[in-house]
């Protein structure tokens, strides 16, 4: 199956020829385009999205002055399962910098034994 290629914001990429005077809409599959998915899932806050209130994670968990790291990964677990409800969660970490930034990295791997690494 094969997908849009989006860009940081969201947007599709589009792929401009300047010899044809052509454009063509950037295509991903596989690994890349779950890896995609799962990204937009996460990036979703749940209930945001008209058309499907059920996409998303609970932002909240993760947008609070003491960050409960075990409720984060149980979140993160959430929005994989809307991806494929295989996926199992083999690597998690969550780091605050100096500057109350939370990043969060994990691994995940499905049945098919295709993994993703996403960092947040």
């Amino acid at each position: 199956m094969d997908g849009f290629l989006l860009n940081e914001k969201g947007d599709v990429v589009i792929e401009s020829d300047d010899e044809t005077l052509s454009s063509d809409i950037v295509l991903i599959s596989d690994n890349d385009l779950i890896e995609q998915t799962v990204r937009q899932v996460l990036r979703t806050n749940l209930g945001e999205w008209w058309l499907n209130e059920d996409e998303g994670i609970d932002f909240y968990v993760i947008l609070t002055k003491n960050p409960n790291f075990e409720e984060i990964r149980n979140t993160i677990n959430l929005g994989l399962q809307q991806v494929d409800e295989s996926f199992t969660i083999t690597d998690f970490n969550c780091t605050t910098g100096k500057d109350r930034k939370l990043t969060i990295s994990f691994t995940a791997e499905n049945e098919n034994e295709e993994e993703i690494q996403v960092e947040l």
